[in-house]
């Protein structure tokens, strides 16, 4: 019985693997073991993937620039806020259109506050809350409805601009170790103008004439 493996020919040399190759196949090893044993590795459903936050209306983003005064806001955050306040705030959705309708560009804040007054008392509280959530980052909640304060933005919140020059949000040490023991800045404020001096008193008795000597 003839063996039926087939001979290799001698002139034929076997593959030569390198170090390169050795150290790309071990490091493929590596990071398939490690993926195979973690328990994160399991592929999620994409029913269970987190829900991508609504994006918010071009309505309240303008509505938040003038009622601010700031025209730099986010609107990442503005999209946050206003979901926020579709939650927490009774008749937002209502109410904010009517309130979009009193914007004018280039109007004061304290115009549209005033407008906002004038028209209805809730369009006047809705001004209100879109100002304290952006300049608090959080949009308050209300327990007798059962809603509890929505915590929005916090580096961001427009509270820590009034003050940025001097102070930095806390937690967040910028100026190194015991910044605070240095003098503030100058505050940019008018010099104190100075008092004019006081008329001399008026004299008393009949002054006596110009050359002539007392006896």
């Amino acid at each position: 019985m003839q063996d039926s493996t087939p001979s290799i020919p001698s002139d034929v040399a076997p593959p030569r693997i390198t170090r390169r190759h050795a150290l790309i196949g071990l490091a493929a090893l590596l990071a398939q073991a490690g993926f195979w044993s973690n328990p994160l590795s399991a592929a999620m459903p994409a029913a269970t993937a987190a829900p991508k936050a609504a994006p918010g209306s071009m309505l309240f983003y303008t509505l938040s620039q003038e009622i601010t005064g700031h025209q730099d806001l986010r609107t990442e955050t503005a999209a946050r806020i206003e979901q926020a306040m579709r939650t927490n705030v009774p008749g937002f959705a209502e109410h904010l259109p009517a309130l979009g309708a009193l914007v004018k560009t280039g109007q004061p804040a304290k115009d549209l506050l005033a407008a906002a007054t004038a028209t209805d008392a809730s369009l006047r509280e809705l001004a209100l809350a879109i100002v304290a959530a952006w300049y608090t980052g959080t949009v308050a909640g209300n327990a007798a409805q059962g809603t509890k304060s929505i915590v929005v933005a916090y580096a961001e919140a427009l509270m820590y601009r009034t003050v940025a020059d001097g102070q930095v949000v806390p937690t967040y040490c910028n100026y190194g170790p015991l910044w605070w023991l240095k003098a503030p800045p100058p505050v940019l404020v008018s010099a104190p103008v100075a008092p004019k001096p006081a008329p001399a008193p008026a004299t008393t008795g009949t002054p006596e004439p110009k050359g002539k000597q007392v006896q």
